[in-house]
């Protein structure tokens, strides 16, 4: 994810200079990017998933802070820790004008701008009071809820600037990146997928449709399959709608279960295939994690299988998936678009 930063010029609201920065992605790290606007001593507040960041007023801003779970404030730091007045989790009006309150802040006045750079929680300790540290070269495991901030200005308003006045700012514009060890608020997609299949197209179609990357992983076992087996995905008509379905190996992450991924593309349905048991007479779970080779059986009639009884009647394309030296199996929708399979053999 991409946000702006700007270089503030003027008096007023400030016209943008461009610069790329991305938020989280790191394994193991939560994170949560957000934008937001206050004027007039308003309050934003934005839920971290029982924690909260707010922008409180103050006499000329607001402040930056973090609540736990029951409204209580978490530590923030970042240097200079004094003075109070110009640490960077104070947004002021004055700190961007100049010490005689006629012009913008060319340097006369030591306050940050733009940029606003924290720690909080856990992180915000003498130990690792560093906000410019980015995961994971943080610690691995924070005691505690703690991780690391940044907010970019974006636009502001200011009041009192007649001479030996204090400006005030009255209306703020801003984006928010937060980062911390844990949590649940966006896993970074593409970082926990597999590289084989770490696609910017293959993630945000399986996204779509409601794939959990919290508890799923995009594997890509199926890229090294024998010759003519070898794709890491397929695009398979699984509905039979004239629209090409994904159909991805995953990993379930709590006890590394091997199994697939059906993404309908048209209905934004999602389908997992190997956690939920057998599927039709004969396939179990397990086989999800044996085979090593796949591809696409295209809708037509299916060849009788003694161990299986008379043969499906294919709405849409299947899937066939094998292991060298074994059996192959079917895997298709049936009737209700329900999961079925039917062995055919190799």
């Amino acid at each position: 994810m991409r946000f702006i930063c700007l270089v503030l010029i003027g008096i007023g609201w400030v016209s943008p200079a461009h610069a790329t920065q991305t938020c989280g992605g790191e394994p193991g790290w939560a994170s949560k990017e957000f934008a937001g606007r206050v004027s007039d001593g308003g309050t934003f507040t934005q839920s971290l998933g029982g924690h909260a960041f707010v922008l409180g007023p103050t006499r000329h801003g607001w402040k930056i802070l973090l609540l736990d779970e029951k409204g209580r404030e978490i530590r923030t730091f970042s240097p200079p820790a004094r003075p109070v007045e110009t640490n960077a989790v104070n947004i002021a009006g004055w700190h961007f004008r100049n010490l005689a309150n006629t012009g913008p802040n060319t340097g006369d006045v030591n306050a940050p701008q733009h940029m606003r750079r924290f720690s909080f929680g856990s992180l915000a300790t003498r130990k690792y009071r560093t906000p410019d540290l980015t995961p994971p070269k943080a610690p691995k495991r924070p005691d505690g809820f703690g991780g690391l901030g940044r907010l970019v200005i974006e636009d502001f308003k200011l009041a009192d600037l007649g001479k030996r006045q204090k400006a005030r700012m009255t209306a703020l514009t801003f984006r928010v990146c937060l980062t911390w060890f844990g949590g649940s608020e966006k896993p970074d997609p593409i970082v926990v997928a597999d590289p084989g299949v770490a696609f910017e197209k293959l993630v945000s179609g399986i996204k779509a449709c409601g794939f959990d990357f919290r508890a799923y992983r995009l594997s890509d076992r199926m890229a090294g399959g024998r010759e003519g087996g070898q794709s890491p995905w397929l695009d398979v008509d699984m509905d039979g709608d004239g629209s090409a379905d994904l159909v991805v190996p995953v990993t379930r992450l709590r006890d590394k279960r091997a199994g697939i991924a059906i993404c309908l593309k048209t209905s934004g349905k999602l389908k997992l295939a190997g956690f939920d048991g057998r599927i039709g007479r004969h396939l179990d779970p397990d086989y999800f994690g044996r085979a090593d080779w796949w591809n696409v059986f295209p809708r037509g009639p299916v060849s009788k299988s003694e161990a299986e009884g008379p043969p499906p009647i294919l709405h849409g394309d299947a899937v066939v998936m094998g292991k060298r030296g074994a059996s192959s199996v079917i895997l298709y929708l049936g009737p209700g678009r329900k999961l079925s399979s039917y062995w055919q053999g190799d």
